[in-house]
């Protein structure tokens, strides 16, 4: 009995040996053999690289961002318009001819950006027009995250697979971007229309997600003349879709003070009745934006905008409501390479259109005609 009583003892003692041995080791097991053992783990991307690190060197229109907008009008000749944007910024647009298009944004006459539409004279090297997302990374990196230095601040952008492939940012080694957009249509392939900035329009603009750092934001000017600055963005706009719409061969828009005096109405209708057409959650994350609390794009979903236009014929009505929109080019440009909604802008049949502003809420209408009609405006 002594014996047996004996040998329990032992393998009890044995057990719990390696019991102790299991438990404190199972970390390191864990640690060295993963549950992937004996597969090929999937290839991680190397840590992404500040663009500040990966800045290509200053060329043709990058060198103006910063300068003196006098010694660009002396060279290259005076714009046909200038404006008040309303938020601390002027625009100054050239229309060079049918498809080539210029605006210039100043600050206290210095060049905030530039953005350039169609085969124009300008240098815009070392990109061409239509070159490819593959060919422009023969001469850069397009990284998905940027960091940049801003009044003694550092902010990260983050940008997206689809910033990558339709909006990617390049930048320059005096400080200044570009961001470049492309199109993946079968029509027109490429690099289509670029736009140069500094760094302040780039946080404020925010057309990437910020990780890091406080938003910037343009501030409405109370004193500004805002029914003529909408006037003024309206007709802008209208011209810059004519162009593109002519640029893809596609049927011209038709336009009418009627639809025009409408697209309006309905603006006006939504931001005074907001809650007839929100729900309590969507309403909230609108007014947020409102107040500034976030800086990014707000939409209609599908359903509000069935609801904002079911007094017109639903079946031929198709809006678009965007804030906040500080620069209408910019903006369009954005929406032209935007998969989203580049069917609705390359649908190719015949539509009218109405486009109306409030400070920096953008509502576009799209309605189906039955046939081509001559333009009874041509913005």
């Amino acid at each position: 009995e002594a014996r047996n009583l004996m040998r329990r003892g032992l393998l009890f003692f044995g057990l719990f040996l390696i019991s102790l041995v299991i438990v404190y080791m199972e970390p390191i097991w864990s640690y060295q053999i993963s549950p992937n053992d004996g597969q090929e783990l999937p290839l991680q991307s190397p840590p992404p690289t500040s663009l500040n690190l990966e800045s290509i060197p200053t060329q043709g229109i990058a060198q103006w961002i910063g300068q003196p907008m006098k010694a660009f009008t002396t060279l290259y000749g005076e714009a046909q318009s200038v404006t008040d944007s309303g938020f601390g910024f002027f625009r100054h647009q050239f229309r060079m001819d049918a498809d080539a298009f210029m605006e210039v944004t100043t600050i206290d006459q210095r060049i905030t950006s530039i953005k350039l539409l169609g085969e124009t004279p300008m240098d815009i090297g070392p990109f061409e027009y239509q070159m490819s997302l593959e060919e422009l990374t023969t001469f850069t990196v397009i990284s998905p995250i940027v960091s940049v230095e801003y009044g003694g601040e550092t902010y990260s952008l983050e940008l997206m697979e689809d910033d990558i492939n339709y909006r990617p940012l390049v930048a320059f080694d005096n400080g200044s971007y570009a961001i470049l957009f492309f199109d993946h249509q079968d029509k027109r392939s490429g690099l289509y229309s670029l736009m140069y900035l500094d760094t302040e329009t780039l946080l404020k603009l925010a057309p990437y997600v910020l990780t890091e750092g406080q938003p910037q934001f343009f501030v409405a000017e109370k004193a500004a003349d805002w029914i003529t600055i909408d006037e003024q963005k309206s007709e802008t706009s209208r011209y810059l879709m004519q162009q593109l719409r002519r640029s893809y061969d596609f049927p011209a828009y038709s336009t009418s003070l009627a639809l025009q005096r409408e697209t309006q109405a309905l603006l006006t209708d939504f931001l005074i009745n907001q809650e007839d057409y929100l729900s309590t959650e969507r309403l909230r994350s609108f007014q947020r934006i409102q107040r500034q609390e976030l800086n990014q794009n707000w939409v209609l979903t599908n359903q509000e905008v069935r609801t904002l236009v079911e007094e017109l014929d639903e079946e031929k009505t198709f809006a678009h409501f965007e804030m906040p929109v500080y620069d209408p080019i910019f903006t369009l440009l954005s929406w032209y390479s935007n998969p989203y909604l580049v069917s609705r802008l390359f649908y190719d049949e015949s539509e009218a259109i109405g486009v109306a502003f409030s400070k920096e809420n953008m509502l576009v209408l799209f309605q189906e005609i039955n046939q081509p009609t001559e333009s009874s405006e041509q913005p």
